[in-house]
């Protein structure tokens, strides 16, 4: 392998190591039922914690309530750049799958911000 090949690796490690910790914030913690760490959680509860309707749109896209078209499209584009699911096509199913969702999730909040504002979303 040479130095070239190398450094790409490690670079593409380093990047994937980013997703995962962005993906998958926090502690592992117990389960109500197992009281194991690593338990892994229902696929419903994971899709429930994540599409919880208490968050913002402004949350989503890490803007202020007031901001601009121009912000929230800025804003949009960036997240949109982070988790597009073809950023993460090379990786396993399960950071597919998250990538996916996030990507909805931010889509779903994009067109509700410009839906507010009166400004068609496409």
């Amino acid at each position: 392998m040479s130095g070239m090949e190398m450094l790409v690796t490690v670079v593409f490690l380093l990047i994937g190591y980013w997703v995962v910790s962005a993906l998958f914030p926090g502690k592992p913690t117990a389960t109500p039922n197992s009281g194991k760490p690593n338990d892994p959680q229902p696929e419903q509860e994971i899709h429930k914690k994540t599409t919880s309707s208490s968050v913002a749109w402004h949350e989503i896209l890490s803007v202020s309530p007031n901001a601009t078209v121009e912000d929230i499209r800025t804003a949009y584009r960036k997240l949109m750049s982070q988790y597009h699911p073809d950023k993460v096509a090379t990786l396993g199913q399960e950071l597919r799958d998250l990538a996916e969702h996030k990507s909805k999730q931010i889509t779903t909040a994009y067109r509700q911000a410009m839906q507010i504002r009166g400004v068609d979303a496409s």
